[in-house]
């Protein structure tokens, strides 16, 4: 019964996503590690290893003088003591969207209006919530790995196997690293 009312409520959220992105329209604009200013990092904040991921990413972006905030996806109804986030991490949960998914909490609408150079989505495979967010995210360059969802991605990477997301940003960092922005705007 739960996984039928779930697909119902995906269902329902992926018809409200559509109806959102009619009204909005991602225009990337190329940024690398030596252009970007700014960056948001996406990622399933469920398994403990995946934070540290984040935490050694946003060690990196510093190195090349990136700002950055990460915003963790956590599937559970409400955050445990472990979860408390501040001006660089913070955690959304499933209290903090509507029964179809759409983001109801002030921290998780301003991370989707928060205009980032880089958004990295870090996920092996979507959950519903991070791809809605990823797909409004007024960020300009979105990176992830591909097959999970194309439409919302501006550079996708492909993992020869199932890879971890440690894997997946590396590749992201090698990529941006060495990615030719030709006119892009620094901010």
């Amino acid at each position: 019964m739960s996984s039928f009312i779930d697909t119902i409520r995906e269902k329902g959220g992926r018809f409200l996503l559509r109806q959102q992105l009619k009204k909005f329209k991602h225009q990337p604009t190329v940024y690398n590690l030596q252009s970007a200013a700014t960056a948001g990092i996406l990622y399933d904040a469920s398994e403990s290893e995946n934070i540290a991921i984040v935490k050694a990413l946003i060690k990196e972006l510093k190195v090349h003088q990136i700002r950055s905030q990460s915003l963790g996806y956590i599937h559970q109804n409400k955050r445990d003591d472990d979860f408390i986030g501040d001006n660089v991490y913070s955690f959304a949960c499933k209290k903090d969207f509507s029964f179809f998914y759409k983001p109801k909490s002030e921290s998780v609408d301003t991370f989707i209006n928060t205009p980032f150079n880089l958004l990295f989505v870090l996920t092996k495979d979507n959950p519903f919530p991070i791809d809605y967010i990823g797909s409004l995210s007024h960020a300009a360059f979105k990176a992830g790995k591909a097959n999970v969802n194309n439409d919302m991605l501006d550079i996708m990477i492909e993992l020869k196997t199932d890879g971890d997301l440690k894997d997946l940003k590396n590749q992201i960092m090698h990529y941006l690293s060495i990615l030719n922005t030709g006119n892009a705007q620094s901010a």
